[in-house]
């Protein structure tokens, strides 16, 4: 969800050479899948490329970078938000692939969590008994739902290079490929402590999520979601359980249309709350992609 809200007068440039990186990304993809199952096992926002890479790129909090590192030499590339469970994410997806040999760091440090510094100081200092990150300054610096196992084998399989602060796609590009034609063999150790970390501590409940239900009515009411062009803005319409609309808020940014839905009691329902969440994501990602938007439809991209 973006940070700030796009200039009314102007529309977004796509990013130079954006589409090209995306095809061969999915070339490279399809052609090299197969070779592997449900890897990464940890979601979060990052993107694919040539599985035969040794190479892995964190763009710390510069998200909007992750689309211009070619994936032709990386084998994935994702920020992290946190030093604690997006951390913990990230090592368990690298941990798991015994390919991955280099982890470059590069983008904007968060001023609050520094992630990149807790890297760094986990790959010197390790843990605590308390699972901190010896040394690490930033907020929730914690690694407490990893085993030490994995946490040592991160430490040992990965190579850190720090680019931390550098914004340039060139030149993140030209490294990532001389690391990429090192050739450099995969770590032997790795299989050994995945099989460590499926059995080590605690199992956490995992289910398959089901698709909701048909929403009852909210006694205090509903909301009908619509783009204004003209202004490029959300409009949340809001309306009584008997059709009298009482507020529309208008908004470039999901969440604060959402919270502010949420500050005026406009719903009482856990389930509305959830829908209506994830509908003004919906509407918000048509907005910034030109995209056309209709409530309850899915999103269809330009191909």
């Amino acid at each position: 969800m973006s940070e700030t809200s796009p200039d009314p007068t102007t529309k977004p440039k796509p990013i130079e050479g954006a589409q090209e990186i995306y095809r061969r990304g999915m070339k490279l993809w399809r052609k090299t899948v197969g070779r592997v199952v449900d890897w990464p096992p940890s979601p979060g926002h990052f993107a694919l490329g040539n599985f035969d890479s040794a190479v892995a790129v964190c763009t710390l909090s510069s998200t909007a970078l992750i689309d211009q590192i070619s994936p032709e030499y990386s084998a994935i590339t994702g920020s992290i938000q946190t030093a604690n469970l997006g951390l913990e994410k990230m090592i368990r997806n690298v941990v798991s692939n015994p390919r991955l040999r280099y982890l470059v760091l590069c983008g904007k440090e968060s001023p609050i969590f520094k992630v990149g510094e807790a890297l760094l100081m986990l790959q010197a200092n390790g843990l605590d008994k308390q699972g901190h990150i010896i040394g690490a300054t930033g907020s929730a610096a914690e690694l407490t739902n990893l085993p030490r196992e994995t946490v040592e084998t991160f430490r040992q399989q990965i190579e850190l290079v720090n680019f931390i602060g550098e914004l340039n796609p060139r030149r993140l590009n030209q490294l990532i490929k001389e690391l990429y034609e090192r050739q450099t063999p995969p770590f032997e150790a790795a299989a050994a402590t995945n099989a460590q970390f499926h059995l080590s501590g605690e199992t956490p409940l995992e289910m398959q999520a089901q698709r909701r239900a048909w929403l009852e009515l909210d006694p205090l009411g509903y909301f009908v979601i619509s783009l204004d062009r003209g202004k490029n803005e959300i409009a949340l319409e809001r309306y009584t359980a008997a059709k009298k609309l009482t507020h529309v808020i208008r908004g470039r940014a999901a969440d604060v249309i959402y919270l502010t839905a949420i500050r005026e009691k406009l719903l009482s329902q856990f389930e509305h709350a959830a829908y209506l969440g994830a509908e003004l994501a919906r509407a918000e990602t048509a907005l910034y992609n030109h995209l056309p938007y209709e409530q309850d439809k899915k999103l269809r991209f330009h191909s």
